[in-house]
C-alpha cells in the first residue's frame, strides 16, 4: 500500500511547476477534537501565486491504516460518511460524518509535490457505563449485620470522574465516594436505601445508574397500652379497673421479610372469640400495627400478654402484664390513724413522766418529803393509766384536751 502511494506521489510529482511557484500549506500540523457520533472536518488551505500556472493535486490518507480517503476533489474509499469539500480553489477539506472512535487517529492532506498537512482526529467518548463491572440497579437483599460494596465503573475519552451518592427519605443527596468502590458497613434497617453513581468526563451526557438496596432484618417491636383518651403508654404492669371496657393493646412491628405475627396470653396463642378480639390496623411494606382488644375487663382476663413476631432471620416479643387495680376502704385509714394518735399520748406521758420523777439537785431526806414523792408518783400513773384508758375512747380534740392538763399539773408541782 506504501508503494502505492508513492507512485501516486511521483505520477502527480511530474505535472507539478517549479519551486518558485510550490503550493504551501497554512499550517503543517493541527490536531481536530470531536464528539462521538458528531461531524469532524479536517481542514486543509493550499495557497499558490498562481494557480494556473501551477496546477497541483491533492490526496487524502490516514496513516494509522495507510488507507487513500480521496483524490482530487472525490472520495474513494467507498466509505458514504467520507466527503471532501472543494468550494474554492485553495480550499480542500475532509468531512467525516456521525464520528465514532475508530475514526481516530492521524491524516494526511498530501500534494504532489510531496509536501503535506498531518491533521490528529481526536475522538471524545462520552462516559458509558460498564454494566459487567458495576452493581446492578437492584441487588440481591442484604442481612442486617454484613457489609455491601457498590461498584461503579464507566470508560470515555478522557477516562470518566466517579462519583457515588446516596439520598436519604427526602432526597437529599450526599457525596459518599469518588472512588469507583465504596462499602457499606454493618448494615441495618437504618442504613440508607437509595445510591446513585454518576460519571463525568466533560464531554455530556453524563450517565448515572442508580441503587436501591433491599435490607433484611429481624422484627423489632414497640408495644403501648391505649388509654381511653388516646395516650399510649409503654409499660411492664398494668393495673386495670375491674368490669373496664375496651382494654386496647398496639404493637408496632418493623421487619423484613414480612412474616408470621400473632399474641399470647400465659405463652398460649390467643384465638378470636366474642371476648377479645385481635386484627391489623395498619400495613405497609416493612411496618404492620396489629392491635388486641379486650371488650370487658374480668378476673379471668388477668396475666402476661405478649405481641409475637418472627420471620427467616428471628423472632422477637414485647409483654405487658395486666391485673386487677386493688380496692381501698375508709375503715382501715381510720383505724390506723387512731392507734397513731394514741401512740403518739402514750409516748409523750412517758415522756412527762419520766422527766418529773428525775430530780434537778439533791434534797436532805425527812419524811415530809418522801410521803410527798410518794404521793406524787402514784397521782402521775394513775393520770397515766388514766390517760392511755381515755385516749382509746374519745376522739381527737379531748385527746388534745388531756395531752394540755397534763402539761399543767407538770408545770404546777
Amino acid at each position: 500500500m506504501l508503494l502505492f502511494l508513492f507512485l501516486i506521489i511521483s505520477i502527480f510529482s511530474t505535472t507539478s511547476a517549479d519551486n518558485s511557484d510550490q503550493p504551501k500549506f497554512d499550517r503543517s500540523h493541527e490536531t481536530v477534537s470531536v464528539v462521538v457520533g458528531k461531524r469532524a472536518l479536517l481542514p486543509c488551505y493550499v495557497s499558490i501565486k498562481d494557480s494556473s500556472n501551477s496546477p497541483f493535486k491533492v490526496i487524502w490518507m490516514k496513516l494509522n491504516n495507510s488507507s487513500i480517503l480521496t483524490m482530487e476533489d472525490r472520495a474513494i474509499n467507498g466509505d458514504p460518511r467520507i466527503s471532501l469539500l472543494h468550494a474554492y480553489a485553495d480550499e480542500w477539506n475532509l468531512q467525516i460524518d456521525d464520528i465514532d472512535e475508530d475514526d481516530a487517529g492521524i491524516y494526511q492532506c498530501v500534494i504532489n509535490t510531496g509536501m503535506y498537512k498531518t491533521l490528529t482526529l481526536d475522538v471524545k467518548v462520552p462516559p458509558k457505563i460498564i454494566d459487567e463491572l458495576t452493581t446492578e440497579p437492584y441487588p440481591s437483599p442484604i442481612r442486617s449485620g454484613s457489609n455491601f460494596t457498590i461498584k461503579c465503573y464507566a470508560h470515555g475519552k478522557p477516562m470518566p470522574k466517579i462519583r457515588i451518592l446516596s439520598y436519604d427519605q427526602s432526597d437529599n443527596a450526599k457525596i459518599i465516594s469518588n472512588e469507583n468502590e465504596v462499602t457499606l458497613y454493618d448494615v441495618s434497617r437504618h442504613t440508607r436505601r437509595r445510591y446513585e453513581c454518576i460519571a463525568n468526563n466533560g464531554y455530556p451526557p453524563d450517565v448515572a445508574r442508580s441503587f436501591q438496596l433491599t435490607i433484611q432484618y429481624v422484627p423489632e417491636l414497640n408495644l403501648v397500652f391505649q388509654s381511653k383518651t388516646n395516650d399510649e403508654l409503654t409499660l411492664s404492669i398494668l393495673f386495670i379497673d375491674l368490669n373496664q371496657n375496651d382494654i386496647r393493646l398496639k404493637c408496632r412491628i418493623v421487619m423484613n421479610p414480612l412474616d408470621k405475627i400473632y399474641w399470647t396470653k400465659n405463652n398460649r396463642k390467643l384465638i378470636n372469640n366474642h371476648h377479645i378480639h385481635q386484627y391489623v390496623s395498619t400495613s405497609t411494606e416493612n411496618f404492620i400495627i396489629s392491635e388486641l382488644i379486650i371488650k370487658e375487663f374480668l378476673h379471668e382476663d388477668q396475666g402476661e400478654y405478649s405481641c409475637i413476631a418472627s420471620n427467616s432471620l428471628g423472632m422477637n416479643s414485647k409483654s405487658i402484664e395486666l391485673l386487677v387495680a386493688p380496692t381501698t376502704t375508709t375503715t382501715t385509714t381510720t383505724t390506723t390513724t387512731t392507734t397513731t394518735m394514741a401512740t403518739t399520748l402514750t409516748i409523750t406521758t412517758e415522756l412527762l413522766t419520766s422527766r418529773m420523777i428525775l430530780p434537778r439537785r439533791k434534797r436532805p431526806k425527812h419524811s415530809r418529803t418522801t410521803t410527798i414523792s410518794q404521793e406524787f408518783y402514784r397521782s402521775t400513773e394513775l393520770l397515766r393509766e388514766m390517760t392511755i384508758t381515755s385516749s382509746q375512747a374519745i376522739n381527737t380534740k379531748y385527746q388534745m384536751m388531756t395531752l394540755y392538763i397534763l402539761l399543767f399539773m407538770a408545770a404546777y408541782f
